[in-house]
């Protein structure tokens, strides 16, 4: 398999997975196996279709590396938020929708936990996070993610709690999903801003998080609601929102550090992230967001060990991407190395994907071994001012 933007798709290419509609779970808008032609390529750019599969001989090794219950999860959370919208829009409890919240969450932490070590799957993030339900199921998936790799640091950041009940990350899962639900009784104006912006300085924007934290917590557990209220406290102590002073010598202030909530601090980093993929509703290639994640701008804001666990889970160049070498050649990425995150695994082209007849070449490449070959663009768009050497180091 090959993995192709839409706009890049070309008329007589196969599909190698189907394409669901990203608002109804029944409903399948072109089935795998499907020859496309230039009307299904237009309508899958009007319903906004970011990414597909198309089918591609010698490529078994990014075949066996997909996982598709993974994939089908996270779409699950996005059909399950999205159709709430509208219902916590005109103040509808939460609890309404809270069993199919609890169950989406229930079947992403389980396919998690069974594939560990699956390649994070940035393009379907990007294909949904321009939107305010996508980027909640964004946040929820990595979150689940980063917390199933970080059950150690979470026994000790919960040292209080059982080993197993503080490994438990389900109302993680929850919270993580519901975060952002305060930002539904915002002006228009202001919905579509985030804490990247220059609005988020506005009074107005940071009270989405005691907003959604009221209109939740009486549905859901402390733990989660704790997420909704404090998801955009800084571990410098610079963020918001300040708590309630009961002494009237000490001013309010916003929690730092360990006292907030680990979960909070995950979903804090998560977040960001999800913006960086899709700043302002375009679609950047992932290492330009590991980039941006990494820069002294976010210096205090977030715990480095969330942001590195992070960082080592989601890779610069997705496995089954097409990407440029600095000789000109194209390839496509077939291996990830952890400790050289920008200089994967990739096989050659013997050609130009947009030719119909290019094929995988029977030579590969890992880009460690490479002194003076690395990756120029993905999708067409330059990214050497982007790329990092060495490994990956506490932010």
């Amino acid at each position: 398999m090959l993995l192709i933007p839409t706009q890049a798709l070309k008329a007589g290419m196969t599909l190698a997975q189907p394409i669901l509609h990203p608002l109804c779970e029944t409903c399948v808008l072109l089935n795998e196996g499907v020859r496309l032609e230039g009307q299904y390529i237009d309508r899958l750019v009007e319903f906004g279709v970011d990414h597909v599969w198309i089918d591609f001989p010698g490529l078994e090794e990014v075949d066996s590396a997909v996982d598709r219950n993974i994939s089908a999860d996270h779409l699950r959370l996005y059909q399950v938020i999205n159709s709430s919208i509208d219902r916590l829009e005109r103040r509808v409890a939460v609890r309404i929708n809270l069993h199919q919240y609890r169950k989406a969450v229930r079947c992403m932490l389980t396919n998690i936990v069974e594939s560990p070590a699956h390649d994070v799957i940035t393009h379907q993030l990007a294909s949904c996070g321009s939107v305010l339900a996508g980027h909640l199921a964004n946040t929820c998936y990595l979150s689940l993610l980063v917390g199933a790799h970080l059950t150690g640091y979470l026994q000790r950041q919960r040292s209080s709690l059982p080993p197993h009940v503080a490994e438990n990350t389900s109302e993680l899962g929850v919270g993580a999903l519901l975060h952002d639900v305060g930002k539904l009784q915002m002006p228009d104006e202001l919905q579509d801003k985030c804490v990247l912006d220059p609005e988020s300085q506005w009074r107005e924007y940071r009270y989405h998080v005691r907003a959604g934290y009221e209109h939740a917590y009486d549905h859901i557990s402390v733990v989660a609601a704790n997420i909704i209220l404090n998801h955009h406290q800084r571990f410098d102590g610079s963020g918001f929102p300040h708590r309630e002073s009961r002494h009237p010598a000490r001013p309010s202030a916003p929690l730092a550090g360990r006292q907030i909530h680990i979960f909070a601090r995950i979903v804090a980093v998560v977040d960001a992230f999800d913006h960086l993929i899709c700043p302002g509703g375009r679609v950047v290639p992932t290492i330009m967001a590991i980039h941006h994640l990494r820069d002294r701008r976010f210096a205090g804001w977030f715990d480095p060990v969330v942001v590195e666990t992070l960082l080592r889970l989601v890779p610069p160049f997705q496995i089954g991407s097409v990407v440029t070498l600095s000789t000109g050649c194209q390839a496509v990425v077939i291996g990830n190395h952890p400790e050289a995150p920008c200089r994967p695994l990739v096989r050659l082209l013997d050609g130009r994907v947009d030719d119909s007849t290019v094929r995988p070449g029977r030579r590969d490449r890992d880009l460690r071994m490479c002194r003076d070959v690395g990756i120029a663009a993905v999708n067409g768009v330059d990214v050497r001012d982007y790329i990092f050497t060495g490994e990956l180091e506490p932010v």
